[in-house]
């Protein structure tokens, strides 16, 4: 997978190609996102619905890991 330079589109979506929109934003990508946090879910992570966590890899010492 190789993002594109710039602001350029991805994948069809029509929206301005930033990190946040990639991985956060996307209306393509918002399914696996939920199938995931679904997922960590019955693993009993509890993680915050917050672009830090996902994108920067950072939680606060209240989150269940």
């Amino acid at each position: 997978l190789k993002p594109p330079t710039g602001n350029k589109r991805w994948r069809g979506c029509g929206e301005k190609g930033t990190l946040l929109h990639y991985w956060w934003q996307c209306k393509l990508v918002q399914p696996l996102r939920r199938t995931v946090w679904r997922f960590l879910k019955k693993l009993k992570i509890e993680l915050p619905n917050d672009p830090a966590i996902t994108l920067l890899g950072t939680y606060t010492e209240k989150t269940i890991l």
